[in-house]
């Protein structure tokens, strides 16, 4: 297994499979061809969340002796680290989207007049008010289900992604008074008893942006990292419990995504683990981590944000400009999907690319300088 970035390299392989996903599903949804399975973008989101616990985790539990877990300090920088990781792109496409908002829509209705079925309240993407812009910009709109949904971007598992952050230090504090598994399946438990108590917030929800709709799946990442670290099986078995919570839980987890969630954790488990040299189940996981540890899919993983959070603001007007001006409603719906991915995929890779340069790397740099610039004060001498 490589790990020539501090990380296993076949996770930015999972990340770039898992924007990947979600692009050409939202591509297929909108121009009307559905294609089992790559018409399900939600998957895609489920493997983010997966590699996002699991990440999480691994990374926390690796730096515990230089940050133990108790000191406020390292509270701190996670939340710094993770917010100059997301924030500034975030924000960058959020004025754009709330900037172009009311353009978004009219092509979004447009598609709509063409493929009723794919019909949205397109009016939510012009919302320009005070609040809307507020709980946005702070990301508590995760929470609230009359904002959770309302932008043009796919920005509503970003808010689950900040709440997942919010709450991961105190996850990892109270694993070390009760035992890391029954925490986590403790919170499980919660999740779904919540769903009964609480069953019209939860409902309330047009997207599962609310964290105690999808924590199981990121407590299932984070069960796989102890399975993997200390090569306990009982901990894979008991990252399966993450799906059954999505039954449970029941908000929009449709029969292909629980199966596909069963499968992802297996499979990652597989892939990341630690089989022994020239074992069977070492033959059979060479050729996936070649796949995954490859150039190609090195540059996928690194432009996964990007492209993730970008997407819908190419694809959405391709589709409209498309059908409106040059008659795409007259092709096939696989036509309609090959033209619209020849376009819009090779936009998206290429302005993620610049992004992802000029864009994340510095956002990651100007936290790693306000983390080092406290410690640098603290060693000057008085």
């Amino acid at each position: 297994m490589s790990t020539t970035r501090g990380w296993s390299t076949e996770l930015e392989g999972l990340r770039g499979i898992a924007s990947l996903w979600v692009l050409i599903g939202h591509i297929s949804l909108l121009v009307n061809c559905h294609i089992k399975l790559i018409s399900s973008p939600g998957i895609g989101v489920d493997l983010f969340i997966l590699l996002s616990g699991y990440l999480m985790a691994k990374n926390y539990i690796e730096r515990r002796e230089k940050e133990p877990w108790t000191a406020t300090s390292t509270i701190r920088k996670f939340w710094t680290r993770r917010f100059f990781r997301i924030a500034p792109l975030y924000y960058l496409l959020l004025v754009i989207a709330l900037a172009g908002g009311h353009w978004f829509g009219e092509m979004r209705d447009i598609i709509a007049h063409y493929y009723p079925g794919t019909a949205t309240e397109t009016s939510r993407y012009a919302d320009r008010s005070l609040a809307n812009i507020l709980t946005h910009f702070s990301f508590v709109y995760g929470v609230l289900p009359a904002y959770s949904f309302n932008t043009v971007l796919p920005d509503w598992s970003i808010g689950l992604e900040m709440q997942f952050y919010v709450l991961f230090p105190f996850i990892m504090l109270i694993t070390l008074r009760f035992g890391y598994g029954p925490t986590l399946i403790a919170l499980m438990v919660l999740c779904c008893v919540g769903r009964f108590v609480f069953a019209d917030y939860y409902e309330a929800f047009p997207m599962p942006s609310l964290i105690l709709i999808k924590l199981n799946i990121f407590l299932s990442g984070m069960l796989l990292a102890e399975a993997i670290r200390n090569r306990k099986i009982l901990y894979v078995a008991l990252a399966l419990l993450g799906p059954v919570a999505s039954v449970v839980i029941g908000l929009e987890a449709i029969k292909l995504q629980v199966v596909m969630e069963v499968a992802m954790i297996l499979g990652m488990a597989a892939i990341l683990w630690q089989h022994p040299p020239h074992s069977a189940t070492a033959s059979l996981v060479r050729l996936p981590r070649k796949l995954l540890n490859n150039p190609l899919s090195t540059w996928l993983g690194d432009v996964s944000y990007s492209v993730y959070l970008l997407h819908l603001l190419i694809v959405i007007p391709a589709i409209g400009l498309m059908l409106h001006y040059h008659g795409l409603s007259n092709h096939s719906a696989l036509v309609r999907f090959a033209i619209i991915s020849a376009i819009a995929v090779p936009v998206v890779y290429l302005l993620a690319t610049l992004l992802y340069h000029f864009v994340e790397k510095p956002g990651v740099k100007m936290g790693k300088h306000m983390l080092a610039s406290p410690e640098k004060m603290q060693r000057q001498p008085g």
